[in-house]
Order: structure tokens, then C-alpha cells, then sequence
């Protein structure tokens, strides 16, 4: 059986000229191969009689006027032969982990090349997932007839701090449009701060992290878990009320932080002037994935204050410390607190899915209740000026032995303090 399928409507037509008065059609038989027929002008219309082995499933693939550097048989795609960002060259093509941006731009040149036919320029594309207020900007003069070689640069602004991920796509000349897409991902480190200086974000290669001033939310760590700062001045317990200063004290590619201070307010919402300021300075890395975080709570008043902090109350279904696994304490929910003394560090288990938690400091932690954790600072009395100081870390670890790994390298790098009295 023969059928005529004039080219205007057959699903699956290449054109990539003008119709000549009379040319030689190319169209894939059902084993894959080509075959050619010649297909004259017949009243303004080209009219293309094909068999059934052209068309198995009612398709077609016809090339007309096909251009001299077009390889009919070619079913393999684009392939990358190199990939620089900013500068530096990727070790690997096979993924596109293009690592920790410290900066909010980007320049991405990416080397292609095809076996047999050049790249699409109109058909490359590089896409973020979930971040439209990112520009991107792709240059593909590189890219196109008649070289099977080529680069696509792509120029990136205004990347806020956060992780990403995203594709990059190219697609070759071939009558089959080869097809191939690469998974995106990186990170720019960086501290965002809000328009009304009242949330601030750091993120780093493996976290995000978020302040506010809050009783109960003040910083986010990557458990999905909020902490917080509780001080005791006086009679008051004290917490974050508004964030009267945000000053980044560092922003370079090898550290960025900033100083968060704060005006209190008492467990019922009051303002408490006058008495107490509590800082938060928080530093990201690129060189670990922690968050580190300086809390103090300084006595602001006219004469010596009484001033006694603690941080975290967080909850976890059991935890580890140096020496194994940790049972909730011998009192369990009879004794409100239970001293667990200074291991240097402490794996909080993840309730559910998502990671556990490493939390290190040389200060000493404590059980509340049988089943949330806190850091005790330094308590006692104060001149004007002076305050209580804790130091510690956070960071995102799927294991207890993960934890102990970056908590190791914190200590190598002399990024925190090991405890005066290990496990006392």
C-alpha cells in the first residue's frame, strides 16, 4: 500500500530551506536507516510518496533541502567537554556541581561539542528551579552551523544566598534532535538581609539558616528545628524583641558575618529596657558546612547585673555524645533538668526524616524535662558593659560519626574550642 503525505502535515517534517522546484527528499526507514526519493514541484506543492516502511507507527521523519553539513545518521546527543564558572574549571562533566558561589554573579562557559552535527542555538537552555528573581542571561553565538564544536556562556545575577538546582539542555541539528539534559546544582554563600532589617539568611554549601527576633523562633537551623536564646537578668527571663543593629563585620570569599543586636522583651511579650542587650554573630565558611554562632547577653543597665544565659531547648528522640549513644537521664520526665556535662558536642537524632544534628560548644549542656537539650553560658554578676558569652556550632549530620567528622575539623581549623572539662 503506498500513501501520499504531503509534507505540510506530516507530524514529523524538517525543513531548513527554501523549497527548491525540485529536490531530493530524505526520509528513516523502519530499521533506522535512510533512504532518499526525489519529489518534484507540482503546482506550488511538493508532493512526497513514501511506503509504509517510512511511516510504522503513522509517522514520518522527512529532511527537505537538506544542507550540506547535515549527518543523517546520528541518534546521540550533545556531550560537554568542559565547564568553567567564574573562571575555574569543573573537574567533571558528567554532573554539573558547579560548588559554592561566593558571590551574587556568575559567569558559567560551558564547552560542547556533537559527533556528527552542530548544537541548536536556539534550542540550548539553562533554567533555575523556584528562583525567578535570579537574571539569566545565555550567549549562544557559539553554538550553530556548520562546526560540531561550540560554547554556551551563561551569565547569572543577582543570586541570593541559598542552595540551587536546576538543568541545563542542549539539543543538536540532527534530522532526530538529539536531546540531552544535565541536573544543576550549587550554592551561593552569602548573608541576605530584609528590607526591614528584621530576618537575616545565611546559607552555606550545605545549609540555610535563619534569624528573627522571636521569644521562640530565633534561628533556624537545618533540622527544620528553631533555637533559641534565653537569659536570665534579674528577675526577667529575656528574649529577642527587635533587631536594633545588623553590621556585617566580614564578607569575603573565605568567611561572611554579621553582628545581630537586640532589645528584650519578657515571656509575656513586654518590652524590658534598659537592662540587658543580646547579640547574635554568626559565621558561614565555605570550608564547613557549620553554622558558627557567638550569643551574648550583655548588661546594659547603670550598676552590676546578675546575668545567666542558656541556648537551644531542643528536642530530639535520643542523642549521642562522644562516648555513644545517650539515654534521656536517670529521672526522665520526674526531674525537670539533668546535667549531661561537656562532651564537646552532642548528635541530636532527626525525628523522622531529614538529618540529625551536630551541636558542639565547650559549655556545658543539659536535659530539660527528659527530652530537649540546652547550653548552659557562663552565669554570675556583671559590671555595665560586660556579658556572658557562649560560643558553638551547628550543622546538618546523618550520623553520629559524621558529627564527630565535623566536629574534628572544626577543632583542626581552630574554628571552636574543645571543653575545659571533656565529658566532666
Amino acid at each position: 500500500m503506498r500513501r501520499f503525505l504531503p509534507f505540510c502535515i506530516v507530524l514529523s517534517v524538517i525543513c531548513l530551506a527554501a523549497m527548491a522546484v525540485a529536490d531530493t527528499v530524505y526520509y528513516r526507514t523502519a530499521d533506522g536507516s535512510w533512504a532518499s526519493t526525489e519529489a518534484p514541484v507540482e503546482n506550488g506543492r511538493l508532493r512526497i510518496a513514501i511506503g509504509a516502511d517510512a511511516a510504522p507507527d503513522g509517522r514520518a521523519v522527512l529532511v527537505i533541502n537538506k544542507p550540506e553539513w547535515m549527518v543523517l545518521d546520528d541518534t546521540l546527543p550533545p556531550e560537554l567537554t568542559g565547564v568553567e564558572i567564574n573562571g575555574v574549571t569543573l573537574p567533571s562533566t558528567d554532573t554539573l556541581d558547579l560548588g559554592v558561589l561566593s558571590a551574587a554573579a556568575a559567569e558559567i562557559i560551558v564547552a560542547v561539542k556533537d559527533d556528527k552535527n552542530p548544537i541548536g542555538a536556539p534550542t540550548a537552555s539553562f533554567a533555575l528551579d523556584d528562583a525567578p528573581a535570579v537574571k539569566i542571561k545565555t550567549d549562544t553565538t557559539g553554538l550553530g552551523p556548520t562546526q560540531t564544536t561550540g560554547r554556551l556562556v551563561i551569565s547569572l545575577a543577582d543570586l541570593p544566598a541559598g542552595k540551587y538546582s536546576g538543568r541545563l539542555t542542549l539539543t543538536d541539528m540532527a534530522p532526530l534532535v538529539n536531546s540531552r539534559t544535565w541536573p544543576v546544582e550549587f550554592a551561593v554563600m552569602g548573608i541576605t538581609i530584609s528590607e526591614d532589617r528584621q530576618s537575616v539568611t545565611l546559607a552555606n554549601a550545605a545549609s540555610g539558616f535563619k534569624v528573627t527576633p522571636e521569644i521562640a523562633n530565633q534561628i533556624l537551623l537545618p533540622n527544620g528545628a528553631w533555637s533559641k536564646l534565653t537569659t536570665n537578668a534579674g528577675s526577667e527571663y529575656l528574649y529577642p524583641r527587635e533587631f536594633t543593629g545588623v553590621q556585617m563585620l566580614a564578607d569575603t570569599a573565605e568567611a561572611k558575618t554579621v553582628l545581630i543586636t537586640a532589645i528584650p522583651q519578657n515571656l509575656d511579650g513586654k518590652p524590658v529596657d534598659g537592662l540587658c542587650e543580646l547579640e547574635y554573630e554568626l559565621t558561614i565558611r565555605p570550608d564547613t558546612p557549620a553554622l558558627l554562632l557567638t550569643a551574648r547577653s550583655r548588661n546594659v543597665s547603670n550598676a552590676d547585673q546578675k546575668i545567666g544565659p542558656n541556648y537551644g531547648w531542643l528536642g530530639c528522640p535520643y542523642y549521642h555524645t562522644p562516648q555513644g549513644k545517650a539515654e534521656w537521664g536517670s529521672g526522665g520526665d520526674k526531674e525537670r533538668y539533668f546535667t549531661i556535662g561537656n562532651p564537646g558536642w552532642v548528635w541530636l537524632a532527626p525525628r523522622g526524616e531529614g538529618p540529625g544534628l551536630l551541636w558542639a560548644s565547650s559549655d556545658r549542656f543539659g536535659e530539660f524535662m527528659g527530652g530537649s537539650i540546652l547550653l548552659y553560658g557562663r552565669s554570675g554578676s556583671f559590671k555595665p558593659g560586660e556579658y556572658s558569652q557562649m560560643d558553638m556550632a551547628f550543622a546538618a549530620a546523618d550520623s553520629p560519626e559524621q558529627a564527630k567528622q565535623i566536629y574534628d575539623d572544626l577543632v583542626q581549623k581552630g574554628l571552636i574550642r574543645t571543653p575545659d572539662n571533656q565529658g566532666g
